[in-house]
Order: structure tokens, then C-alpha cells, then sequence
């Protein structure tokens, strides 16, 4: 979970199912399972965080211009962290793709280290025993609800990029 928090491709919804299916087999602890998975997915997520906190400016400052991102956006990114920050971090665990991704611009924008962990830990949390506990109740169909979610996994992230969409334009509009 570890490697998925980083944003390798280890996704969650494969993972989790089956610490439900291993708990409901009795080889496994459900709760413990959670908490290791939640704990993984937070450690992944920090180090990303302080991959983009430590790094970020520099690399900003040699790359910036090639992604079309300055200290200008940079300045607007870390407002708009300050005032929406904690809810994007929270929501965005439960997007595939973007949930990796999103420390990564929290750690830019320089957000509270205490609100950035307490809102990743959470997500992480719901999301983890979510999947666990259909893992857990579903046990006999693991195999099929783990292709279940790797199916809708693609819709997730396309609601995930509206959301963003219509927020961006909301604020865009709003000024």
C-alpha cells in the first residue's frame, strides 16, 4: 500500500478486497489488515508530499516553463490549497489515478502537515475499509468484485477530472 500511496501502480482496489476475503478465511485479522493498509497508503502519501514540498520550487524554477507552470501559478496553487487544500486531499482519495497524485501538489503548495495528514488519513481509512469490507462480505466472488472495481475504476477517475473541471471554472468565473 505503500507503493500506491507513492503512485505506483499497486491500486488499492485490488489489494483491499482480498484483506477482506484472507480476514473472513480467518487468516487474517480485518481491522489489523485496515490499519496496515491505511498506514501504508498514509507513508506512501507523505513521502510524496515531502517529495513535492523539498523539491518542488527547485524543480519549478529549471522545469517550470516546460509545464507551463511559474511562481505566479505556483502563488495561486498555495492559495487555492489554503482555502479548498484539505477537501481535495479528502475527496481525492477516492479517485483512482488521482489519488496517488494529489500529494504531490498538496507538498507544492506547501499545505499544513497536521491538515494534510489527518484529511489523507481519513480518506485512506474509509476508502480501505470500504474495499476490505466488500472483500470481507463478498468473499466467495473476490475474483469478480475485484474486476468489478478495476471496471468502474475508469469511471471514478473521469468523475474525478469533471469535479476538478467544474471547480477550476466555477473559481475561474467566480473572479
Amino acid at each position: 500500500m505503500v507503493l500506491e500511496g507513492i503512485g505506483f501502480p499497486v491500486p488499492s482496489e485490488v489489494i483491499m478486497p482480498y484483506v477482506g476475503y484472507f480476514s473472513r478465511l480467518g487468516s487474517m485479522d480485518l481491522a489489523g489488515g485496515i490499519t496496515v493498509g491505511t498506514l501504508g497508503s498514509l507513508v506512501g502519501s507523505i513521502i510524496d508530499y515531502y517529495v513535492a514540498l523539498k523539491l518542488g520550487l527547485p524543480f519549478l524554477k529549471k522545469y517550470g516553463r516546460a509545464i507551463r507552470l511559474n511562481e505566479g501559478k505556483l502563488a495561486l496553487l498555495n492559495k487555492w490549497f489554503d482555502r479548498h487544500g484539505a477537501y481535495a486531499v479528502f475527496g481525492f482519495r477516492f479517485v483512482p489515478e488521482i489519488r496517488a497524485l494529489i500529494s504531490l501538489p498538496a507538498g507544492l503548495a506547501r499545505m499544513n502537515l497536521a491538515k494534510f495528514v489527518v484529511f489523507t488519513a481519513l480518506g485512506h481509512l474509509i476508502w480501505d475499509t470500504l474495499l476490505a469490507t466488500l472483500g470481507y462480505i463478498y468473499y466467495a466472488q473476490v475474483g469478480y468484485l475485484t474486476k468489478l472495481l478495476e471496471t468502474y475504476s475508469a469511471y471514478l477517475f473521469v468523475l474525478g477530472v469533471v469535479v476538478v473541471a467544474v471547480l477550476l471554472a466555477y473559481n475561474l468565473l467566480r473572479k
